[in-house]
């Protein structure tokens, strides 16, 4: 089953020099209703459990942190400097406005709905005032140029952060603005295996293909440079944690091991199986699906 809490120690890791990942430990361990009874894997509530609320917007916080304490949210900057929370580049698939986020001012942006919700696209700051002084919040930067005022924003407030991109520039910045702040190296597939998701455990139609069929990864490449810049830990396509040894490559390595994005009570059980630490998920324990 999904979690709302679960073990995610926190402690000093290995000698590659990653920083301890200190904001997710646990802060509440009860189980709820949907619990089982048995810990596993705690959520990370992904855009604000984005299949459920619309994405990265103040309500989506709000609800998300009502049921676990651990969320993320992506971080770009709008056309008149500010930071915002969002995930595209563009307006178009969440709004009903066009354009490119760097390009509009934050007051238009404030006049958006999100999803057709109400909801606006909210600054970073509106949305980190909205995560509960006990959370742990795990802010996405898509963009170079944002970490060094992305880490003050999210130091400034009583939760705890970390850090995640996907471009090794972007955490080396975010480490240099405050080498405190945790840092989570991204990483997905190759386009090769991209295109087979549609046949991989947990894709579309439930197909399997066999082991030698997925296209080699260079899982040895995604932990290195994880390492290399310093991170408490990998954030894989939840698709490798089934698929290669990413999971024993990163524990070797002192590196925790949050897999995206997770769905489905089938995918969560083979994730957590596969011995990772949280889980990033689109839906929360009461909206899952098998």
């Amino acid at each position: 089953m999904l979690r709302r809490g679960g073990s995610l120690g926190v402690g000093a890791v290995a000698a590659a020099g990653s920083t301890a990942l200190a904001g997710c430990a646990t802060r509440r361990s009860d189980d709820d209703a949907e619990g089982g009874g048995t810990n596993g894997p705690p959520l990370i509530a992904h855009r604000g459990f984005a299949a459920e609320h619309p994405e990265n917007t103040v309500a989506a916080v709000e609800a998300a942190t009502a049921v676990v304490d651990r969320i993320e949210l992506d971080v770009r900057r709008c056309g008149t400097g500010e930071l915002v929370v969002f995930h595209d580049a563009t307006l178009g698939r969440v709004t009903d406005a066009t354009g490119r986020v760097d390009r509009t001012s934050a007051d238009r942006l404030a006049e958006l709905s999100v999803e057709g919700s109400g909801e606006p696209v909210p600054t970073l700051a509106r949305a980190l005032d909205a995560v509960p002084a006990d959370a742990w919040v795990l802010l996405d930067l898509k963009e170079r140029g944002v970490a060094a005022d992305a880490v003050a924003a999210g130091a400034a407030r009583d939760h705890d952060l970390a850090v995640t991109a996907d471009d090794p520039a972007v955490i080396e910045a975010a480490a240099a603005a405050d080498p405190t702040v945790p840092t989570v190296y991204g990483v997905r597939e190759s386009v090769p295996a991209r295109l087979l998701r549609p046949v991989i455990p947990g894709g579309r139609g439930g197909v399997t293909v066999p082991e030698w069929a997925y296209p080699p990864q260079d899982v040895a490449g995604m932990i290195e440079t994880a390492s290399e810049s310093g991170c408490a830990a990998v954030s894989p396509r939840y698709e490798l944690c089934l698929r290669t040894d990413i999971v024993s490559r990163a524990a070797d390595a002192g590196l925790r091991v949050f897999p995206w994005t997770v769905t489905l009570d089938r995918e969560y059980e083979a994730v957590a199986a596969a011995g990772v630490d949280a889980v990033v998920s689109d839906i929360s324990p009461a909206g899952r699906g098998t």
